[in-house]
């Protein structure tokens, strides 16, 4: 076998249009034995991993061959906009309610400036007088890494400039030594349908080179957390107390930070997180086409308040790959090197002997094209014959959705169908005891076959569909999704929680998603509640294998359930 990978040919990787990329993304590929791409002048596209800052064009999804390999999924970028996240947000906190409470409110300008200015009367005139007004946030919709980021208390006091948001100011954050701080949390997604995620269970926390205060809202060292931003200040390379030079944490060192003061609370606060990261994701889940041989690397922005609550600050499509400081060596490069190893990426040697298949390229569907079907040309199609008409997916935000009954949402699981009266019943976990009426279509007879075949597809709409699905989940590399391992190195599996059997693929249902996320956390509270009271449980980072085992028990998920923690 090595002598077979000696003469096979190198892994070629590929980075943005000219070949210039983060310094850390060039070091681990470097250390992997992979090969830089040198064919930008020319039309030779003989690569297998592309790395691109910003999104793909839609035509090279339908030009990926099977040995190929890209880092952003068709409209995988939803989420990454701060006005498309502040929308895709609100409308499932308007049907999923108060789950989805973890993002503060939010105003887009120029178009809800009129609301913005009610909304500001109305809280001047319900607050003390004497007491300081409400801060606001002001952040440009297509900028980042602090650029054009400013606090104002009064309306009067904001610069309008192009497309924007307003966001309610977290007053209260958490404080380490004085200093507000934000969390930087990675997360790969392999493939949105369906949905599989994964988070790296070490990360960084980021934080404002001066002391924060509110008497100061000008201040932007205070109070915005960009490590590109805080490098430039005058205080970044001073020692300061307990934070030491820099600005920048790992996570390890913010847990130590907080176990010893919050005890139980501190575990509970990472599944509140891991909820977080998976309910965004559920968020624009719907609008994104399968797409193969093509993953996600995401940049979670996570600020907790004095209570530990998190509270989501904006997601980035492109998450910083330098190394400014000792923190990020030691984070992201083996976060890099892991990341591939979770995708099936080789150490040295590609194997492309073996990961060639065949030549055709992969069934990628792209905004433009979604539903798979060949196209035909005006100048080749035969008259009289009729073209097969197109679906496309709309996006979630586009879709008219029914509101749950209760608030319970353990109660939303899917119910097994009585065919001839088309009830739903309770099914055998107990998680429901509602009987549901749905009415057939008019004029529509329910059979036998029409039931067995719901059963066989998983909750997709057509056949057509599941194909799509399964192919999505097969990598040309042999990485199976749809079982997909629970654990590699610190990559944790936070969605799905548990898989399907062999012969299932995962249901697409947003309402079941969403109602195991609602378990998770219902679990995770009530084991952090009794481990708060349980005087045998340890003070320390070593209480993490109890909450574990307990979650385990209290969830009955199996062996193949992952707990997200940062390492102690």
């Amino acid at each position: 076998m090595a002598q077979i990978f000696d003469n096979d040919e190198p892994f070629v990787y590929r980075l943005n249009d000219n070949g210039f990329g983060p310094s850390l993304l060039v070091k681990v590929c470097t250390e992997r034995g992979w090969r830089l791409y040198q064919g930008y002048s020319g039309s030779e596209e003989k690569w297998n991993l592309w790395w691109r800052t910003s999104a793909f064009p839609a035509t090279s999804y339908k030009t990926l061959g099977e040995w190929q390999f890209m880092n952003h999924i068709p409209k995988g970028g939803s989420i990454c906009r701060k006005d498309s996240l502040s929308r895709l947000l609100r409308c499932m906190r308007r049907i999923y309610g108060s789950i989805y409470d973890f993002s503060p409110p939010c105003f887009h300008l120029p178009l809800e400036y009129a609301k913005l200015v009610s909304e500001c009367s109305r809280l001047r005139r319900s607050d003390d007088t004497t007491g300081p007004s409400v801060v606001w946030i002001h952040k440009p919709v297509a900028q980042s890494q602090g650029r054009g980021i400013f606090l104002f208390r009064s309306v009067c006091d904001m610069r309008c400039g192009g497309p924007a948001v307003v966001q309610r100011y977290i007053e209260r954050p958490l404080l380490i030594a004085g200093y507000k701080f934000d969390l930087r949390l990675y997360v790969c997604v392999p493939g949105y349908r369906p949905l599989t995620a994964y988070m790296y269970a070490e990360g960084l926390a980021r934080f404002g080179t001066d002391k924060y205060t509110l008497t100061d809202i000008h201040n932007p060292y205070r109070h915005l957390t960009n490590s590109s931003l805080n490098k430039t200040g005058p205080r970044y390379a001073e020692c300061k107390d307990r934070i030491g030079s820099g600005c920048k944490w790992t996570l390890k060192q913010v847990r130590r930070a907080l176990v010893g003061r919050w005890g139980a609370v501190e575990w509970l606060v990472w599944q509140r997180i891991r909820a977080l990261v998976t309910l965004t994701l559920l968020a624009q889940a719907a609008g994104t086409p399968p797409a193969r041989n093509c993953f996600e690397f995401y940049g979670f922005d996570v600020l907790l308040d004095d209570t530990l609550k998190p509270w989501l600050i904006e997601v980035n499509l492109s998450p910083a790959l330098g190394a400014d400081c000792e923190a990020d060596v030691i984070v992201k490069q083996p976060m890099l090197h892991e990341l591939f190893d979770l995708l099936g990426l080789p150490m040295r040697h590609t194997g492309l002997s073996l990961l060639q298949g065949p030549t055709q390229p992969l069934n990628n569907y792209s905004s433009e094209d979604e539903s798979g079907v060949s196209r035909v040309s005006a100048g080749g199609a035969r008259r009289g014959t009729r073209r097969a008409r197109r679906r496309r997916a709309l996006p979630v935000h586009c879709v008219t959705l029914q509101a749950p009954t209760t608030d319970n949402f353990s109660d939303l699981h899917e119910k097994p169908r009585d065919v001839q009266t088309g009830r739903l019943y309770k099914n055998s976990s107990g998680l429901s005891s509602d009987v549901i009426e749905i009415q057939p279509p008019s004029g529509a007879a329910v059979t036998s076959a029409d039931a067995v075949d719901e059963t066989w597809r998983g909750g997709y709409a057509t056949a057509a569909s599941r194909r799509k699905m399964l192919s999505a989940c097969a990598w040309g590399n042999g990485v199976r999704w749809d079982r997909a391992a629970g654990r590699v190195g610190q990559w944790v599996r936070i969605y799905p929680h548990t898989l399907q059997n062999e012969d299932q693929l995962q249901v697409e249902d947003a309402r079941e998603s969403v109602a195991h996320v609602s378990k998770l956390l219902r679990a995770a509270r009530e084991v952090a509640r009794d481990g708060g009271r349980d005087k045998r449980v340890p003070r320390d980072g070593s209480c993490d294998a109890f909450f574990d085992a307990a979650l385990r028990r209290k969830l009955a998920y199996g062996s193949n359930f992952e707990v997200w923690l940062p390492p102690f």
